[in-house]
């Protein structure tokens, strides 16, 4: 690496820490790392349960996450937020779940997954 192309680097990262994009880009990390581990427990529990048999633990468990991973998020992208907020009440009872609830939010495990693909994109 050239000693220009070093300056360069140096220049770029100085640029992002005064802009506070360093921040940013941990915020973006901490959110997308929420969504993934609430969208892994959601895929394995699916699988696991596609008999339809139920885990109501399980499922509060699942509630949570989806909870805790909009936190993060709100900062990052407020529609998505919004998403993980109503899956996160989905999840905390889904026998009595109404889709009017979601106000045609689309809380689908896909809806979410392209959503924090185009995040990772970013």
């Amino acid at each position: 690496m050239t000693g220009i192309s070093v300056f360069n680097k140096l220049w770029d990262l100085f640029d992002r820490i005064s802009k506070g994009n360093i921040l940013h880009d941990k915020q973006v990390d901490l959110a997308l790392k929420e969504t993934h581990v609430a969208l892994v427990a959601t895929q394995a529990y699916l699988r696991r349960n596609s008999d339809s048999s139920r885990d109501p633990e399980k499922e509060s468990e699942l509630s949570g996450l989806w909870y805790s991973a909009s936190i993060p998020m709100r900062h990052v992208n407020v529609e998505l937020a919004d998403i993980l907020n109503v899956k996160g009440g989905y999840w905390s009872n889904p026998d009595v779940w109404n889709e009017l609830a979601s106000e045609n939010i689309d809380i689908t495990i896909e809806n979410v997954t392209k959503l924090t693909s185009k995040l990772l994109h970013k």
